[in-house]
């Protein structure tokens, strides 16, 4: 019975171990970059985009945004963990920059710009997260799929736009 234990143990600890090492060959920061074109304005876009305070009422993924103070907020998903951010930088109609505060797993930053075009507004939106922990850069892949999440954000603003 003891050395079956051992043998288990050891193999668990043998898995975390090779997790680790994996982890360390894997880049510590990933990107993530949206691009898309609305018929509206620059100005609606960044309108809808930096209003924090309504944010639940066209982003399918957000259940509450808690305001700590006038460029600092909480958003608390229907899934997963809440996030807290800060404005890092804000330009009226043309950048909204924000970097990640909470957790302190990791770290990062979204950076939205908005350019009039011919059509309407381009817009340009890049996450940047950091992951200092190895066990944890194998992991995220796994279950935080970035990609899909500012898929769905382009989606939900695209029909709050109503286009």
């Amino acid at each position: 019975m003891r050395k079956k234990l051992a043998v288990a143990v050891l193999s668990i600890l043998a898995i975390v171990a090779l997790v680790f090492v994996i982890g360390l060959f894997l880049p510590k920061q990933r990107e993530f970059v949206k691009t898309a074109t609305f018929k509206s304005s620059p100005e609606k876009v960044f309108q809808i985009v930096t209003d924090l305070k309504n944010q639940t009422s066209w982003r399918s993924d957000v259940k509450e945004i808690n305001i700590i103070e006038e460029n600092s907020w909480t958003e608390v998903p229907k899934k997963g963990t809440p996030l807290t951010f800060k404005t890092k930088k804000k330009i009226l109609n043309q950048l909204f920059e924000i970097e990640i505060i909470e957790p302190k797993s990791f770290n990062g930053s979204w950076i939205g710009t908005f350019e009039r075009s011919s059509t309407g507004t381009n817009v340009v939106f890049k996450e940047i997260i950091t992951i200092k922990n190895p066990i944890f850069r194998v992991m995220s892949p796994i279950f935080v799929d970035l990609d899909q999440t500012m898929e769905l954000y382009m989606n939900n603003l695209k029909t709050k736009l109503g286009e």
